[in-house]
C-alpha cells in the first residue's frame, strides 16, 4: 500500500518546537474556559463554574486540555532525560481511524517507542485475564469493578499497523529498520493507579517492574513516573 499524502508525520519540526506549541495551545484553551465562566458569572445568575461543565462545549474543551496536560508533562519529562542522546518525539501522531498517538519516541540508536496516555481519575486499573481487558474501580462514587470500554491494548497493535503500512520511514530507511520493534506503553496518568497482579504477569526490564500484556501483541502497562525509568532500563539493556 503506498502512503497516504494526508497523513504524514510532520518530523521537521523540533523537540522544542513541538513542545511550545503544545504549551501556547494549553494556555489559549485555559483562556477560553475561564473566560467563559467569567462572562457567564456576570451576565447571568443561571450558570455555576460547575453547571458549565455540563455544556457539551466546555466539556470537549477541557478534554482537550487534560490531553495536552498529559502530553506536555510527559514530553518535558523525557527531553530532560533524553535531549543528549538525540531523541526524536513526535506528538500527537493522527492515524485515521485509529485515533491519535499520543507520543512517537526513536533514538538514534533505532529504539522506538509508541506511547498512549491515559487516565481515568481517581481510580486503580486491573487486567482480567479470563476476558484479556482493563477494568476500572473508581475511589470515589462508585463500588466493584466496570469494564474500561475502549481497548486501549488492541488500538496501540492497530496503530502500529497502520503505521508500518502506511508511514514506514518513521522506523527507518532500510529494510531492516522497517522490521524493527515498536515497544507500546500505555501509560497510565494523574490520579490513576494501577493494581496489584500476578507476579506471571509482569516483567522485570532491569529494575522496573512492569505489567506485560499480551493479546494481539505485546503492551506494557505502567505509571508515569514510572516512564523515564522504564526506558532508560529498557535503552540499558539493548544492543546499541
Amino acid at each position: 500500500m503506498s502512503q497516504s499524502p494526508d497523513y504524514q508525520a510532520d518530523t521537521s519540526i523540533s523537540n522544542r518546537q513541538a513542545l511550545k506549541a503544545i504549551e501556547q495551545e494549553e494556555k489559549l484553551l485555559s483562556a477560553v474556559y475561564y473566560g467563559f465562566v467569567s462572562l457567564l458569572a456576570v451576565g447571568s445568575t443561571f450558570f455555576s463554574p460547575s453547571g458549565v461543565l455540563a455544556l457539551p462545549p466546555m466539556w470537549l474543551l477541557l478534554k482537550r486540555n487534560h490531553k495536552l496536560n498529559q502530553i506536555h508533562r510527559s514530553m518535558t519529562a523525557l527531553l530532560d532525560s533524553f535531549e543528549d542522546l538525540g531523541v526524536e518525539i513526535i506528538p500527537r501522531l493522527e492515524i485515521p481511524g485509529q485515533g491519535s498517538l499520543d507520543l512517537f519516541v526513536r533514538f538514534p540508536s533505532k529504539h522506538l517507542f509508541a506511547i498512549a496516555l491515559r487516565s481515568q481519575g481517581k481510580s486503580t486499573i486491573f487486567y482480567n485475564e479470563a476476558s484479556e481487558a482493563l477494568y476500572i474501580r473508581r475511589q470515589q462514587g462508585g463500588r466493584g469493578l466496570n469494564q474500561w470500554k475502549f481497548d486501549h491494548i488492541q488500538q496501540l497493535s492497530d496503530q502500529e499497523y497502520w503505521l508500518r503500512r502506511n508511514q514506514s520511514d518513521l522506523f527507518g530507511k532500510s529494510s531492516r529498520d522497517k522490521r524493527r520493534p515498536l515497544v507500546k506503553l500505555l501509560v497510565l496518568t494523574g490520579q490513576t493507579r494501577l493494581g496489584k497482579h500476578s507476579e506471571h504477569l509482569y516483567a522485570m526490564i532491569g529494575n522496573q517492574k512492569v505489567l506485560l500484556l499480551r493479546k494481539r501483541a505485546s503492551v506494557y502497562v505502567l505509571m508515569e513516573e514510572q516512564l523515564t525509568d522504564f526506558i532508560k532500563a529498557w535503552l540499558a539493556q539493548q544492543p546499541q
